[in-house]
C-alpha cells in the first residue's frame, strides 16, 4: 500500500509504474491547462483529449481505447486510480517484469475499453468513458493468477478480494441505475491480465533486459502515437 513515506520511497524500485503514473498526472495537467479546471472536467474536454467514446450518430477512432485508458474525469478520479496503480505496479514489476507491466497496462486497457464499447455498442447506449482503471484490473488480475499458480495463496486471495470488491461495487451501483463505473471495461481488463498471468507463470525465467526496454519503448510509443492520431483526426 502507499499509505507510507516508506511505500512512496518504493515507486524508485518501480520505475515503469512510475513512469506510467506521470504520464497519466501530464495528461491530466494537460487538460487541466487546456480546460481551465482543474478538479473536475466537461463531456466536451474528456471527448477533445481522448476519452472513449460510443456514439450512433458519428464515427469514432479506434485509437481512444487506448487514449482512454491515460485520461481521467477528475482529481478524485485519477487520485484513487493512481494511487492503486502504485501499489499494484510495485508488486508487479518486482515479481514479473518491468516490460510485461508496461505491456500488460497498453494491452489491458485497449483490451477493456474495446469491451465497454462492445458492450455499449450492443445496447445502443451513447456513452463517454476514461480512466485506467481496466488497465489497473488487469495488472491485479495478472498479479493474482500467478501469485496462486505460483504458491503465494495469501497474496493471491488479497488480490482476489480486491477484485470482488471492485466489480461488486460497481456491478451493484450499475444495478441501481449509478452509471459511475465502467464495468465492461473493468472485467474486460481482468480476463486479458488473467491471460497474461497464466501465459507469465509458463515462463520459468525473468525476461531479458532487452525484452523488458522493448516492451516498455514500445507501449509508451502506441500511446504517443494513439493521442496523435486522435488529435489528427477529431472524433
Amino acid at each position: 500500500m502507499l499509505s507510507s513515506e516508506r511505500d512512496v520511497r518504493r515507486l524508485r524500485e518501480a520505475p515503469v509504474t512510475s513512469l506510467f503514473i506521470v504520464a497519466n498526472l501530464v495528461v491530466y495537467l494537460i487538460m487541466a491547462a487546456w480546460s481551465g479546471h482543474l478538479l473536475w472536467f466537461d463531456g466536451d474536454t474528456l471527448v477533445d483529449a481522448g476519452a472513449l467514446v460510443w456514439d450512433p450518430r458519428v464515427s469514432v477512432s479506434h485509437w481512444r481505447w487506448l487514449t482512454a485508458a491515460f485520461i481521467h474525469t477528475g482529481l478524485p478520479h485519477i487520485a484513487m486510480n493512481l494511487w492503486v496503480l502504485g501499489q499494484i505496479g510495485i508488486l508487479s514489476e518486482a515479481a514479473l517484469g518491468r516490460g510485461l507491466v508496461a505491456g500488460a497496462y497498453v494491452f489491458t486497457g485497449v483490451l477493456g475499453n474495446a469491451a465497454s464499447y462492445t458492450l455499449a455498442s450492443s445496447r445502443n447506449h451513447e456513452m463517454i468513458s476514461a480512466g485506467a482503471s481496466g488497465a489497473i484490473m488487469g495488472l491485479i488480475g495478472m498479479a493474482a493468477t500467478f501469485a496462486w499458480l505460483t504458491g503465494q495463496r495469501r497474496a493471491a486471495r488479497t488480490l482476489a478480494f480486491n477484485i470482488l470488491l471492485v466489480l461488486g461495487v460497481g456491478l451493484s451501483l450499475s444495478a441501481r441505475g449509478v452509471s459511475l463505473v465502467d464495468n465492461g471495461a473493468h472485467i474486460g481488463g481482468l480476463v486479458g491480465g488473467i491471460a497474461l498471468g497464466l501465459a507469465r507463470v509458463r515462463m520459468t525465467r525473468p525476461a531479458p533486459r532487452w525484452l523488458d526496454v522493448t516492451l516498455v519503448v514500445t507501449s509508451l510509443a502506441l500511446a504517443a502515437v494513439a493521442f496523435l492520431a486522435v488529435q489528427l483526426r477529431p472524433g
